[in-house]
């Protein structure tokens, strides 16, 4: 009895597993692509609050999860692996988390009256070592009145850093000969750009080519604020 019982789940798994699919096709209210290029894909993720989603397949490639809001707990169930559920806890926008990416299938529930939005930056480049890929950052405390560029993360592949443009100044962001850029917007701002208004909205991206500079004049009555992204490996489809 014992044996069938096993055989049956395991069966149960293998069929849950098989009819999971791209969370982009078959979840588009949850899963939406924002952005791509050879280097990058840029998914923007929302999680209704209680929303509860059936199991769908994983990203497997190395990513960055950059939180737009203060989000409250998620819980994964991960269908036939050996570690189960886990909660994911509560979110801050403004913060993010690096991880090396893992092939399996899943569920999600929002446990929270909170939604949960985030955009997931998938890297599309040479991973070289993928064990450093980890961790959790904030937003940092620093100030507002004046611009920063402060490094949050970096390893072989990327170098993430957190970057502010107070009010009435300008901010120069010039990409690396061989190093292209993408900015993700944490804040709302109206900013100029080579004589053009732009708003940019929270979790928009902003790619700058490999070798070109970009310049931003915040004209609003707060700071501006990005993450940058550098990509310091060739795109993998490049290299192949």
């Amino acid at each position: 009895m014992m044996k069938l019982t096993i055989t049956a789940l395991a069966l149960t798994a293998s069929i849950t597993a098989l009819g999971a699919q791209d969370p982009l096709t078959v979840l588009p209210d949850s899963y939406s692509k924002q952005f791509e290029n050879e280097w990058v894909t840029v998914v923007r993720v929302r999680y209704a609050p209680h929303a509860k989603l059936p199991a769908h397949a994983h990203n497997v490639l190395p990513a960055a999860y950059v939180y737009l809001n203060d989000g409250g707990p998620v819980l994964f169930k991960h269908i036939g692996a050996s570690y189960g559920a886990a909660t994911r806890p509560a979110t801050q926008a403004g913060s993010f988390r690096v991880f090396r990416g893992i092939d399996e299938i899943r569920e999600v529930e929002n446990t929270s009256e909170l939604p949960s939005d985030f955009l997931r930056v998938e890297f599309e480049t040479d991973p070289r070592d993928v064990r450093t890929l980890k961790g959790r950052y904030f937003r940092p405390a620093i100030p507002h009145d004046h611009n920063v560029e402060q490094l949050q993360f970096e390893n072989d592949p990327v170098r993430i850093t957190h970057v502010i443009c107070a009010p009435g100044r300008t901010v120069r962001l010039a990409a690396g000969v061989t190093e292209p850029s993408l900015l993700i917007a944490f804040q709302a701002a109206p900013l100029r750009e080579k004589d053009s208004d732009v708003s940019m909205r929270v979790g928009q991206e902003r790619w700058i080519s490999a070798g070109s500079t970009v310049a931003f004049e915040n004209v609003g009555a707060q700071s501006s604020e990005f993450l940058r992204f550098d990509f310091k490996t060739t795109p993998i489809a490049s290299s192949h």
